[in-house]
């Protein structure tokens, strides 16, 4: 009987998903989105951050509704939201990083591109017509012409 009250006066820890752990769940997506964000905004493909973001999303909206039924299945699935939004967090800033490369290959390729033409451009204005006329006369060296009055 002792052993029986002892029992009964020990607080039972409940296994529901605590509020502590629904926070780190949510601060988490919420620092990934910020990191797809910049990583956005810095030219970097992020769809496949995205999809993996909102599969963060769905697994903590699908722990808050089983929380109540399935404390442990919510539990892990909000442990693998934490989980994914940690790897988009990681992942953004490869993607940055590879976004403002690609802008910068795009602006040195851009300005190759104006150099060359304006260089063609200047040298057909200055040697234009040197290289009309020797052009011709290559092309039509074997023409012969005649009067019209013979």
């Amino acid at each position: 009987m002792l052993i029986g009250l002892v029992i009964s006066t020990i607080p039972s820890r409940s296994h529901e998903a605590t509020g502590g752990q629904l926070e780190t769940a949510n601060n988490s997506v919420n620092t990934a989105f910020s990191s797809v964000y910049r990583a956005e905004q810095s030219g970097g493909d992020v769809s496949a951050l995205v999809e993996n973001l909102n599969t963060a999303v769905s697994l903590i909206q699908k722990a808050i509704a089983e929380n109540a039924t399935d404390p442990n299945a919510a539990t892990a699935d909000l442990s693998n939201a934490t989980t994914i939004a940690q790897m988009v967090s990681l992942n953004s800033t490869s993607a940055s990083t590879n976004g403002s490369m690609a802008r910068q290959l795009r602006l040195y390729g851009s300005l190759g591109t104006i150099t060359a033409t304006l260089g063609i451009a200047a040298l057909a204005y200055l040697k234009g017509d040197r290289v009309y006329r020797r052009l011709w006369l290559y092309v039509y060296r074997n023409h012969v012409v005649k009067k019209n009055d013979e």
